[in-house]
């Protein structure tokens, strides 16, 4: 998420007349339960609101205001089953979602947050009040990345209060996770331009501000994001706007350097990719870049250095795990088997799960055999032809098997997997190997 975000704070108040509270049998322990909670004597208030339920058992009026004593008392389970209990009476009484999506958000249960939130916002027929839960809620799944159901419910805001510059703001916000740059710049010029935030200080406006300058940054204009974020260079974004001007510098030089290697000008593309580098020194695919320049230019060893600077400066698991993959095809290419063997081992570091995938299968097959490591490369190939292999692929695996097999004695192992190899540009070889394997006995 964003580090810019706001945390909106809603205020329930309530008000609800004595009169209207209380006219049944529990109207004076309720009334004495009032009195005592004015007072902050919460302990004893509660004695009285429970006095007051024994008498009407069905008023949820009564649990309501039992429970935010509970909850004043920090008597946090207490109060969850009081606010329960008044919607178990009371289906539509939105205070009490409310106080408990709090409770629970405090308590980092979101899943329960984000429910108790959704049928405050379904309840609440103020519209103002409808909109402040309806941001709470969107505050909530942007933090846990539910990004559509983000969208959903500020969709509904926006049609409830479509000039609202915290619902504007969102919106950019949502465009901003999805990189969609022109709908956030639309979001945020709509905001900043609201009577409503037209009159507001520059403190309020700064994260619109910034937000803008980044969006413009990232269609190209330069100026302009430069003249948004001049409104915003003071408190918290001071830091995260040099830090886009970094980023957007290191990020044109390291474009540039692309070109230049695409157009195979090696040299020209790795002096800009070292400016990119000056620039921002953990960079990590600008020493993927520098990389693929030595390797072009005949230099593995130093394309494989490169390679590793990237990986340990990356921190996101998956492009860390496409970086090893790329040394260890790198490693295999130069019949470096023990090394590239060691690579694939840090990706099933990185990502347990990618131990079983097809792909890393057979990057560590190919190792195993070429560091005649037999015995293991069979144990993997075996593995391997349980995921599900296209006819092409399988008989060329097929083929190593059965070598790998012949070589550990496994005669049966091998005519099994030669005769699996029957197909394409393999089956000559797997013919010719099949009528090497002594008949059976």
């Amino acid at each position: 998420m964003p580090k810019h975000l706001i945390l909106l704070t809603v205020l329930v108040s309530i008000s609800f007349s004595t009169g209207l509270w209380a006219q049944g049998p529990g109207k004076r322990a309720y009334m004495a339960a009032e009195n005592f909670r004015k007072q902050n004597k919460c302990q004893d208030a509660i004695m009285q609101y429970d006095e007051a339920i024994k008498a009407e058992p069905t008023n949820y009026r009564y649990y309501f205001q039992r429970g935010k004593c509970e909850y004043k008392l920090n008597r946090i389970e207490e109060a969850i089953n009081s606010f329960q209990f008044t919607i178990d009476y009371q289906a539509d009484f939105t205070p009490a979602y409310s106080l408990l999506a709090k409770i629970y958000k405090d308590q980092k249960d979101y899943a329960n947050a984000v429910y108790n939130y959704e049928q405050a916002a379904r309840y609440e027929r103020n519209s103002g009040r409808k909109v402040q839960y309806l941001l709470l809620l969107v505050n909530l799944l942007l933090k846990e990345e539910r990004v559509a159901d983000a969208r959903r419910h500020i969709e509904r805001a926006r049609d409830l209060d479509p000039t609202n510059p915290n619902i504007l703001f969102y919106t950019a916000e949502i465009a901003t996770l999805s990189e969609d740059w022109e709908g956030a710049r639309r979001a945020y010029e709509k905001a900043l331009t609201s009577d409503r935030l037209k009159e507001a200080s520059p403190t309020e406006q700064a994260k619109y501000y910034y937000g803008l300058g980044v969006a413009l940054s990232k269609l190209g204009d330069s100026a302009g994001a430069r003249r948004a974020w001049s409104k915003a260079n003071f408190g918290p974004y001071k830091d995260l706007i040099a830090q886009q001007v970094m980023q957007a510098s290191h990020v044109h030089y390291y474009k540039v350097a692309v070109s230049y290697y695409l157009n195979g000008e090696y040299e020209e593309a790795n002096a800009f990719v070292d400016e990119a580098l000056a620039l921002q020194r953990n960079f990590s695919s600008g020493y993927i870049l520098k990389g693929k320049i030595a390797y072009k230019s005949g230099n593995a060893r130093q394309a494989l250095t490169h390679y590793q600077r990237a990986m340990e400066m990356e921190a996101n698991p998956q492009k860390k795990a496409k970086i090893l993959r790329m040394m260890a095809q790198m490693q295999l290419a130069d019949d470096n088997y023990a090394d590239a063997l060691s690579t694939l081992a840090q990706i099933t570091e990185v990502i347990p799960q990618a131990a079983n995938s097809s792909d890393l299968l057979s990057l560590k097959a190919r190792a195993e055999y070429g560091a005649r490591r037999y015995a293991e490369a069979t144990t993997t190939l075996q593995a391997l032809m349980n995921t599900g292999l296209d006819t092409k692929a399988r008989a060329k695996y097929s083929f190593m098997l059965g070598m790998a097999a012949r070589r550990t004695g496994d005669m049966e192992l091998a005519r099994e997997a030669f005769q699996n190899a029957m197909y394409g540009p393999y089956k000559p070889a797997a013919k010719a190997e099949l009528d090497k394997l002594p008949s059976r006995g």
